[in-house]
């Protein structure tokens, strides 16, 4: 290690500036309209970043409300992330952080056996292909403009545990996961740092617990995950800004589980009566 190195190493820079984690940064979250995504680009721009929302609902993009203290700033763009082409505006706008955030594993659940080639095409392209088109066009320009960024995927914990009957979603997410890791060690050496955020129990459009869980139900939660809950998109969105901001300069190829504990306890549940148990009587 030359003198230099080793001074660097003896003398780190702080981990990070007081006051807002990303001013003068871009930052674009595909899916920013609802849910996770919004929380995402509320909570970036609150922080001081230029974000663009890409997402199909730009009305309720536009609705987004924010602490403006900071300077950030909220653009909308009318996209639909099932389209093959991006958009020049993606590229133009020159982000330094991407937030791939739109999915769905589109309900009900069916049996793998009774899928079809175009429902499996579907699944694809709202999970992971877009996933890919995107990156693929901003990749450039972070190099280019040799200043790094930050990449980070909505996967879920469905990517490392079972989903009985949404077995293709599964696997696309499974594979976001991968190709987070694998891209992570690709670019690094430009500086340009890929995560995923795999969230559970998270209340949001697709799964509003508050609607389906009855008061008896509502009950049972500190048994459901460690941490109880439901979590909400603002817990997601946390992590989100430690992996786009300095806080995670040194974080890539890893991913934050946002889940309340759920896939740490690997299907351990509390008894009534004190202990543990992976087999519930009444699950």
């Amino acid at each position: 290690m030359s003198s230099e190195a080793t001074q660097q190493a003896k003398s780190p820079r702080p981990a990070f500036n007081p006051g807002p984690l990303l001013a003068g940064k871009k930052a674009i979250v595909t899916g920013g309209a609802h849910g996770i995504g919004a929380a995402i680009a509320r909570s970036f721009a609150a922080h001081g970043a230029q974000v663009l929302v890409a997402d199909i609902d730009a009305d309720a993009a536009r609705a987004l409300e924010f602490d403006s203290a900071a300077g950030g700033a909220i653009e909308v763009l009318a996209y639909d992330v099932l389209d093959a082409t991006v958009p020049a505006r993606i590229v133009e706008f020159a982000p330094d952080v991407l937030v791939n955030n739109a999915g769905h594993f589109l309900r009900p659940p069916r049996p793998f056996a009774e899928t079809e080639p175009e429902f499996w095409s579907e699944i694809g392209g709202i999970n992971l292909d877009h996933v890919l088109r995107l990156t693929h066009a901003v990749l450039p320009g972070m190099a280019e403009r040799g200043r790094g960024g930050s990449i980070i995927n909505l996967t879920t914990v469905e990517a490392h545990r079972a989903i009985p009957g949404h077995s293709v979603y599964a696997a696309y997410k499974a594979a976001v996961t991968q190709f987070s890791r694998s891209l992570a060690v690709e670019v690094g050496r430009i500086g340009v740092r890929v995560n995923a955020i795999a969230p559970d129990l998270i209340e949001s459009v697709q799964v509003p617990y508050t609607e389906w869980l009855s008061e008896e139900e509502w009950a049972k939660w500190p048994t459901w995950a460690p941490l109880g809950g439901p979590g909400q998109p603002d817990d997601v969105a946390g992590s989100a800004l430690f992996l786009a901001s300095d806080l995670g300069r040194y974080t890539t190829g890893t991913t934050v589980h946002v889940d309340g504990g759920t896939f740490a306890a690997g299907g351990w549940f509390p008894k009534p009566e004190g202990g543990w148990t992976n087999r519930p009587r009444n699950p």
